[in-house]
């Protein structure tokens, strides 16, 4: 499974739509399960042969950042809700990068959230200590079936019922 984002942040919205040049599909943000676990990608480049299929030509893996608790923020204002919020912290690799979107993967009782960091520029550095974060990540549950689900970001699970 696949996922393509368009660079959609909680606090602004900004459109970082795919562009199809020349032969070549460049897709800004994007995410993958790749043997079980959740990958994050940046600046894909697909490349089209005459049938229209598409090949990797390029994709910068981003890191993924160290989560350390996934904790279900309750919410008593909704007597039926439509999303459910979890609080995360964790650690960045260095503090002069940012969050990206994350990307929620859903199958059936359980939702995979890959959360990664943006990745410096070659002429830029940074002092290597690791960087505390605390975001929360919200989830819609509307239509959901009632059971147990589980959410895993990065590796750290945890859980909420509907």
């Amino acid at each position: 499974m696949f996922i393509v984002f368009i660079g959609i942040n909680s606090r602004l919205v900004t459109a970082q739509p795919a562009l199809f040049e020349n032969g070549v599909l460049t897709i800004p943000l994007g995410a993958a399960i790749v043997n079980g676990e959740p990958t994050y990608y940046n600046d894909i480049q697909l490349i089209s042969d005459i049938k229209g299929n598409f090949s990797l030509l390029a994709a910068q893996q981003s890191n993924l950042v160290s989560v350390d608790s996934v904790s279900l923020l309750i919410n008593i204002t909704q007597p039926i809700p439509e999303h459910v919020s979890f609080a995360l912290t964790g650690h960045k690799s260095i503090p002069c990068v940012e969050l990206q979107t994350p990307a929620v993967f859903q199958d059936e009782f359980t939702f995979t959230v890959a959360l990664a960091e943006t990745t410096l520029g070659p002429a830029e550095s940074c002092i290597a200590v690791m960087d505390p974060f605390e975001t929360i990540i919200t989830l819609p549950i509307e239509g959901l079936a009632s059971g147990t689900y589980i959410v895993t970001v990065n590796g750290i699970e945890s859980s909420f019922s509907r």
